[in-house]
């Protein structure tokens, strides 16, 4: 026979409970009784069934509880003989439903009105607070210790038994469902009321019904729970069980305020239920029967879970793809500068603060950022890259920050969300900061402050978590002394800096680099040695993406052995030239001297510095028309004299040198990004500086020896 363990807060309720199902039920199970102070002094339960009366009860002994024990939750209510002293109570007449909490008094009620008893006005009182003193009768079940004073009848019911319902989900789970119903079940409803509150009264007393719910509910992603009018749980589906498994095992017959508190089903309101491995999202819609609400639907929903297929649908509405595709394993090399930059980068991954790269074009810095985010905790979300100069000024807040409907002429149809909005959670790559515009750059300031975006066209902010990283050529810092970039957008960004050597300062990577490509282009390229040795001399203004582009050539021969006359013409820039020029073909290596690099304003032997040589690596192409520039705006500064684009041109065409005011205009600018011009804004002209007149004395060397003009 099987035995069913029935557990109380108190021996005596216990008991009570006991006899009240061994009634109906002796001759199907061997029962047993326990109080919670008998259960904590056992090793364990061993009934293969455990009835609990309350959520609280269960979770002060589910530890005792076996993993193959069957747990039911008792459902109570009223009897016909506890009710029929009711009946003498006049129709209309309020009366103190008192019990020992809220929800215990509303149970009670329920089950009154249930049992016909309709016509009473019934307000729960649970031993605090002011009630109407007009009120003169009170029922309660065996609560009368906590009727107020004033109340001159009281109609006290007695304790609640075991209601049909559960007797029915007690037969089942014994597998005597049928013989119950066809023999004690007939007994029992002579004493109870079958309670018409339940999912399957709800479905027309349709079993089929209830059986096509479970299946569907199966299929859903989303945990569901569905309670009866008494806030008592129905029916779940597996997922609910899942994401709620920390606070009770099985969630079926326990009320909807014991396994979340949290919520309040009355409410339509999302709240947020965290528990200690997950945070989930509940919320409640009712279920009406005709007029009276019947029960409710919960859904609950894994927070991470949600955020995760919402990063998806929003690359899939971004209709690009998203990813990053390369990872630290992916940036070649061996030389001990790229070792310790990629350890480096390694560090910064594990962190969430901003990070700035920088280096000069093609060395890589895209890859980098890549693999920073690959290596983070966001790998799983977005990696949104945007170049600031690829996209025109007057679109770039639009694509940055998004746009509603209507916000401009040429809006798309229910607008559009910005990059921000698409990194939600993941990473947004900002490549070419310095060249986002003035404007802009506060607006970004505020987003990264705030953690805010607003769209344009929009009234309300939206949230989003993203990890900013930020890479350009240039160099922020100077930019930011001469105004062309926000200072505190600089160490807004600047939180983790990372520089990327240039290919020149690992010399010992090229010929990996060139054969990784060679491969991964299926030409599997040999080097003869003195093509090998041109390559490794060569000083690689455009670095890495150079080097991918001399690959590219010689793959396309078709050729498998590579001869130094089957490279093609390698340009060497100006200050390279010189060099060559004064090593006179000795020991010294051109890439000793192309390395040589002092801080601060310290100038080399040759009246050079640092970032004069940075320069004329980087800017050599057009370095006559720049020299031209610094001379005229040196004739000006020797007067004390500033001077605007016009009043250039025309000196520069007195002087013989025929430029266009476009290219003056660059021309100017680039110099003015270095720090060798100051311009004013508006019509205040340019000047030269200290810097720019030490730029033009090493120019107007390398003009003597004859490299231009």
């Amino acid at each position: 026979m099987k035995r069913v363990a029935v557990v109380a807060t108190e021996k005596e309720y216990a008991e009570f409970l006991r006899k009240n199902i061994e009634k109906y039920m002796s001759r199907y199970a061997a029962f047993v009784d326990y109080s919670i102070n008998e259960v904590e002094n056992m090793g364990a339960i061993e009934e293969e069934f455990v009835l609990v009366s309350a959520f609280n009860i269960f979770q002060q002994v589910r530890a005792k509880i076996s993993e193959q024990s069957e747990i039911i939750v008792l459902s109570l209510s009223l009897g016909k003989v506890q009710m029929e002293s009711l009946r003498e109570i006049p129709g209309g007449t309020r009366a103190l439903l008192v019990n020992f909490d809220n929800r215990s008094c509303m149970h009670t009620i329920t089950c009154l009105y249930a049992a016909g008893l309709r016509d009473l006005e019934l307000y729960p009182y649970y031993g605090e607070g002011d009630y109407d003193r007009s009120i003169k009768i009170a029922i309660t079940p065996n609560e009368a210790h906590l009727v107020p004073e004033g109340i001159e009848r009281v109609y006290n019911v007695g304790e609640s038994s075991v209601d049909m319902n559960c007797l029915y989900n007690i037969a089942d789970k014994l597998g005597v469902y049928e013989e119950f119903a066809a023999n004690e079940a007939n007994e029992a409803r002579k004493e109870y009321y079958d309670l018409n509150s339940s999912i399957d009264r709800l479905l027309n007393d349709k079993a089929s019904m209830t059986d096509k719910l479970n299946t569907l509910l199966k299929l859903m992603n989303e945990g569901i729970i569905i309670t009866d009018m008494t806030g008592n749980i129905y029916l779940t589906n597996e997922k609910a069980n899942h994401l709620l498994s920390e606070r009770s095992r099985i969630l079926v017959g326990f009320h909807i305020e014991d396994v979340l508190p949290e919520l309040d089903v009355d409410s339509t309101k999302e709240r947020l239920i965290k528990t200690s491995s997950a945070n989930l999202i509940a919320s409640s819609v009712e279920v009406r029967s005709g007029e009276e609400v019947a029960g409710h639907i919960i859904t609950v929903t894994d927070f991470e879970e949600a955020e995760a297929k919402q990063h998806g649908m929003r690359s899939k509405l971004s209709e690009t793809s998203q990813m990053a595709r390369y990872h630290f394993d992916d940036i070649l090399g061996e030389s001990p500068v790229i070792l310790r930059t990629v350890e480096n980068a390694r560090q910064l991954a594990a962190s969430d603060a901003a990070v700035l790269i920088t280096g000069e074009s093609g060395t890589g810095k895209e890859m980098f950022a890549q693999s920073i985010h690959n290596g983070s905790s966001r790998r799983k979300y977005n990696f949104v890259a945007v170049n600031c100069a690829a996209i025109p000024e007057n679109l770039l807040e639009s694509e940055m920050f998004g746009y509603e409907e209507g916000s401009f002429t040429g809006a798309r149809k229910g607008g559009k969300m910005g990059f921000f909005e698409l990194a939600h959670r993941g990473t947004i790559f900002l490549d070419e900061i310095g060249e986002l515009p003035l404007p802009l750059q506060s607006k970004l300031l505020r987003v990264l402050e705030e953690k805010k975006v607003m769209r344009v066209g929009g009234a309300k902010n939206i949230d989003i978590d993203v990890r900013i990283i930020s890479a350009t050529n240039k160099d922020l810092f100077i930019m930011a002394e001469r105004g062309e970039f926000r200072e505190d957008l600089y160490y807004r960004l600047n939180v983790l800096p990372l520089e990327i050597p240039p290919l020149r300062e690992r010399r010992t990577d090229i010929l990996t680099i060139f054969h990784a490509l060679s491969e991964s282009m299926n030409a599997h390229m040999r080097l003869s040695p003195d093509a090998a040795k041109a390559l490794q001399n060569y000083s690689w203004r455009g670095n890495v993406r150079e080097l991918r582009n001399v690959t590219e050539f010689l793959a396309s021969k078709g050729k498998k052995y590579i001869e130094k006359e089957d490279l093609p013409p390698l340009r060497r820039s100006f200050r390279e030239d010189i060099f060559a020029g004064n090593s006179g073909g000795g020991d010294r290596s051109r890439a000793a001297e192309m390395n040589r690099v002092e801080t601060g304003d310290e100038l080399h032997s040759d009246g050079t510095s640092a970032l004069i040589d940075k320069f004329i690596l980087n800017e050599g192409r057009e370095i006559e028309l720049y020299f031209r520039v610094l001379e005229a705006l040196a004739g000006f500064w020797e007067k004390g004299q500033r001077c605007g684009r016009q009043k250039l041109m025309e000196q520069l065409d007195l002087a013989g040198g025929y430029y266009t005011e476009g290219e003056i205009r660059k021309a100017l600018a680039k110099l003015s990004s270095y720090g060798f011009v100051r311009s004013a804004k508006g019509r205040g002209g340019s000047s030269v500086n200290g810097d720019g007149l030490r730029l033009l004395a090493v120019l107007k060397g390398y003009r003597e020896k004859g490299f231009f003009g």
